[in-house]
């Protein structure tokens, strides 16, 4: 199955129409479209994005409190987006701004499956392994794997916003007829929710390697070297879905489904390299997730829930 455009006409009307009524319902926020233009000049545009960044409070708030938190662990304390900016790089405080835009605009409630907590944890995991991959590769700036990460899944969202009918149906076929998640999504609109969060990318002015990533994190053959952004994305999702770190409502707990793929050497080396391997990342996640959102999300986890977890229990998903 090809991740280019659609060619069949009433696939692409349905991509087209899918993107331009996401762009209605839940447009980008102001400043996180503006923080993505500003990201690509560092050295003249630090300030600038800080100015932009300032200018939503609650914004603000979250990057403060991002940054003054364990997550990233400085002695000093952070009291404006200025000093963020200075001590964690533009692209990290753009990658936050961007992450809290995205999970503003993008809400959508729980409900036939969907788990919202869930699909946003997997979403942050890919993120947090793109980044330590890109690190360790060199075959992308960190941040950016970070970001890409984030986002990657985010036709799924769109494509359950605009036509949440035909999304219920995708939901049905995988968890009881046993389809895989990509097929019935095939099945039911005639276009992957890389095409959709893809095409979604480039209209939010996204870089052309992030909408790339995006585009490209379910490739048609196994990663078995790490060159690009696309690459890192990739090998990040097929990690985290190895791990059992998965959205919540495309994968069910038979471990016949279970991902078996191998990484890449080099990608299973930097993961290694992370003192506690997957679980820390996991961590830092949910650590980032709680941040961001302000409240404790339902995570991941195979006995009592977490401390400050007060939603339903959810038991670790595989593929």
């Amino acid at each position: 199955m090809s991740d280019d455009l659609p060619v069949n006409f009433e696939a692409r009307n349905r991509l087209r129409s899918i993107v331009n009524r996401t762009q209605e319902v839940t447009p980008l926020r102001a400043v996180a479209a503006k923080a993505i233009q500003l990201a690509e000049d560092e050295r003249s545009a630090a300030m600038d994005l800080a100015t932009v960044l300032s200018s939503d409070q609650a914004l603000t708030a979250r990057l403060l409190r991002l940054s003054n938190s364990a997550y990233y662990g400085y002695a000093r304390r952070i009291s404006n987006v200025r000093e963020a900016v200075i001590l964690l790089g533009m692209r990290t405080v753009r990658s936050v701004a961007i992450t809290s835009g995205i999970i503003d605009a993008m809400s959508v409630p729980d409900g036939g499956g969907f788990q919202r907590d869930l699909f946003w944890a997997h979403s942050v995991c890919v993120g947090l392994v793109a980044e330590t991959i890109a690190r360790e590769t060199r075959a992308a700036r960190p941040e950016d794997a970070f970001t890409a990460g984030v986002i990657h899944d985010v036709g799924k969202l769109a494509m359950m916003l605009t036509e949440p009918e035909r999304f219920a149906e995708v939901l049905d076929l995988v968890q009881h007829e046993g389809m895989r998640y990509r097929d019935a999504e095939y099945a039911v609109f005639g276009v992957t929710h890389q095409q959709v969060g893809g095409r979604l990318a480039e209209r939010w002015k996204f870089p052309d390697q992030l909408a790339s990533a995006v585009r490209s994190h379910h490739p048609t053959k196994p990663v078995s070297t790490i060159e690009t952004l696309d690459d890192v994305v990739a090998v990040a999702n097929l990690a985290c879905n190895r791990e059992g770190l998965a959205c919540g409502f495309d994968y069910t707990a038979d471990a016949s489904r279970k991902a078996i793929e191998a990484l890449p050497p080099r990608a299973e080396d930097a993961i290694r390299k992370v003192h506690g391997g997957m679980v820390t990342i996991e961590e830092k996640a949910r650590a980032f997730l709680l941040h961001v959102t302000a409240r404790a999300p339902r995570w991941y986890h195979t006995g009592e829930k977490a401390a400050g977890d007060d939603g339903p229990e959810i038991v670790r998903n595989v593929a």
